[in-house]
């Protein structure tokens, strides 16, 4: 006699076979539904950071477009004030860099 498993859609001799083949049938339907969740929480986490990213990234051009608001602020009334302004800028290192002063100067 034979035997067909509606999990499987399989046709067995015995049903031991079939009841084997089964219950491979569901631990691998069982692995495929944890590996699935794991990928799920995974996305969500890598969601969530770049969610926290796009927030901290809005926050810092904010602060930057507050604090140079205010240095061009502060820079054109003294100009206002006094004629002019000069500064040189220097990197993080605390190398001087050239600044359009020193590259038209350097001509005359």
């Amino acid at each position: 006699m034979l035997y067909t498993s509606e999990v499987t859609g399989k046709t067995y001799k015995t049903v031991e076979e079939l009841e084997a083949d089964e219950k491979l049938a569901k631990e691998e339907e069982e692995n495929k539904a944890k590996a699935l969740e794991v990928k799920k929480t995974r996305a969500k986490e890598v969601e969530d950071a770049y969610l926290e990213y796009q927030k901290v990234k809005e926050e810092a051009y904010n602060q930057i477009a507050q604090a140079e608001k205010k240095w061009i602020e502060l820079r054109d009334k003294f100009a206002q004030d006094y004629g002019g302004y000069h500064m040189t800028y220097s990197n993080v290192n605390g190398d001087r860099q050239i600044t359009f002063y020193d590259l038209v100067n350097s001509f005359f």
